[in-house]
């Protein structure tokens, strides 16, 4: 298995439909194992000066009902907080189409079971667009997930990407590998559902 194939093995990937405040959307399931506690991811992801450290710095009322800003990449409100098992927010990227983000840890043998869930009232919000230049969701909610695992690892990291096409080469090859991925299931997906309404 070549380091490519072990990379994206790493990550449980699958959809779903979610009923948002934005109306019915369609949902991303990200899985991953984390080898670190649970009270340390659960604080890099509700620590503003540890998110702007791999991501980017939030602003606004950091609590459950408040409004946030990260900048270049979404504005929301705060749904539910239960430390240090869920986060919930509303997210509404530049584009304007709202989702929410849900983030579930579990502690497993003392290291930390992280399930991403986005939803988006946006049909193709999951893969890349190819004219458009935003993230897809669906490669780019795992490329956040490296930077919070590499941060709870002490890595360095480069500085935060406003856009993929910034990335290096075999991080671009990834994104990609990863965006192959994510067509797949979401095909497998149409496949078994009836569209739903909603902007493309």
């Amino acid at each position: 298995m070549s380091e490519l194939d072990v990379l994206l093995s790493e990550t449980e990937r699958s959809f779903g439909l979610r009923q948002i405040q934005a109306g019915h959307a369609r949902m991303l399931v990200i899985g991953r194992d984390l080898h670190q506690p649970i009270g340390e991811v659960w604080s890099a992801l509700s620590d503003p000066a540890r998110i702007a450290a791999y991501f980017a710095q939030p602003s606004g009322e950091l609590r459950r009902g408040g409004d946030y800003e990260m900048a270049g990449f979404s504005t929301g409100t705060i749904l539910r907080c239960d430390p240090p098992r869920m986060l919930t927010v509303t997210w509404i990227p530049p584009h304007g189409n709202p989702g929410e983000l849900e983030i579930h840890l579990a502690d497993v043998d003392g290291s930390t079971r992280l399930e991403l869930l986005y939803a988006s009232v946006r049909k193709k919000f999951a893969v890349i667009d190819p004219d458009a230049g935003e993230w897809a969701a669906g490669p780019g909610w795992e490329f956040f997930i490296d930077r919070l695992e590499a941060h709870v690892q002490g890595r360095e990291l480069s500085s935060n990407l406003v856009s993929w096409a910034q990335m290096e080469a075999e991080e671009r090859e990834l994104y990609h590998a990863r965006n192959a991925e994510w067509e797949r299931v979401r095909e497998e997906f149409e496949r078994q559902h009836a569209p739903l309404p909603g902007p493309e």
